[in-house]
């Protein structure tokens, strides 16, 4: 699997470092092991196959000492919005999580991310994007209001401060007033596209630094939908259905109670509106994802056809 970027030109370390670890993952081909008792023959010599990788950043000989895996390989995750983690994730991943806390937003990601996978000939069913969300839920929408702000009257100015100080890059806030605006940040090495979530929030918005550390300390920026169960299920299925999110990840504000109380409640609402599967289907991971199951590089077994929606959210 080539590893040049077609926007770099040269291969960064994490491309480098994804086609190591498939390469492990292929160093023997899926009928290496017949296991055959009877005519004494357990392995195929010639379904083994050494990576011997000499790259810019690592040097492997392999072979992995285990088979291939069930899914050919486990799922492929990807978290990272800037420019060259859309890059990355259009060449390697298979779902994609990241932070959008509007649905235009989210939307124009999902666009962006996906026109890009044909310069890896890859297509749009071969990648998921699901979206951070963290939920505040209730019978009613002011029952979920107020659980919402009693869970904010809980953060610490302190803890606050810095929590949102390491998510601009590290940059000190400490020294500002709590209530005034956030002030103009230098350079950061940092996550740059969750500085400039949290930039375009205060702009966009007018967020006072308090404001802000009460969004972010709660969700870090992703997606925060307060309402009744069946308002938010409505919400998600909107992003669902306008190609803003291929699913969730849902991200509780309190553990067990608020997952528990959105598998009890909101499942439910969004199964009526026909946008969540009522059963599993059998078989690993990747098969519930409805996603392909990659070749071994040394064969050319044929890939998984996808065959509907994925089951995800």
């Amino acid at each position: 699997m080539p590893c040049v970027s077609p926007q770099s030109g040269e291969c960064p370390t994490a491309d480098e470092f994804f086609d190591v670890v498939t390469g492990l993952w292929d160093s023997w081909d899926d009928d290496a092991f017949p296991r055959d008792k009877d005519g004494g023959v357990f392995y195929d010599p010639a379904r083994r196959h050494v990576l011997d990788h000499q790259g810019a950043h690592f040097r492997v000989r392999g072979e992995l000492n285990l088979r291939r895996p069930p899914q050919g390989y486990p799922v492929v995750v990807q978290a990272g919005s800037s420019e060259d983690g859309k890059e990355l994730a259009a060449r390697t991943a298979e779902v994609v999580f990241t932070a959008q806390s509007d649905i235009d937003s989210a939307r124009a990601f999902c666009q962006d991310l996906k026109r890009r996978l044909p310069s890896y000939s890859r297509l749009n069913e071969d990648v998921l994007v699901m979206p951070g969300m963290c939920p505040f839920i209730g019978a009613t929408d002011q029952e979920a209001q107020e659980k919402f702000e009693a869970l904010q009257d809980l953060i610490h100015p302190r803890l606050g401060v810095a929590m949102l100080s390491d998510l601009v890059g590290g940059f000190d806030l400490s020294g500002y007033d709590v209530d005034g605006p956030l002030p103009e940040l230098p350079p950061s090495n940092g996550n740059q596209s969750r500085r400039a979530l949290i930039e375009k929030l205060a702009r966009d918005e007018g967020l006072t630094i308090r404001q802000l550390y009460e969004r972010m300390t709660v969700a870090r920026g992703h997606l925060v939908l307060i309402g009744s169960y069946r308002k938010v299920a409505e919400t998600m299925a909107r992003w669902l259905r306008t190609g803003a999110a291929d699913g969730f990840n849902i991200m509780p504000s309190y553990l067990p109670g608020g997952l528990d109380e959105f598998v009890e409640h909101v499942v439910p609402e969004l199964q009526k509106l026909g946008v969540y599967k009522n059963s599993y289907r059998d078989g690993t991971l990747r098969t519930k994802l409805n996603l392909r199951r990659p070749p071994g590089r040394y064969t050319d077994e044929p890939t998984h056809e996808p065959d509907g929606m994925a089951e995800q959210l």
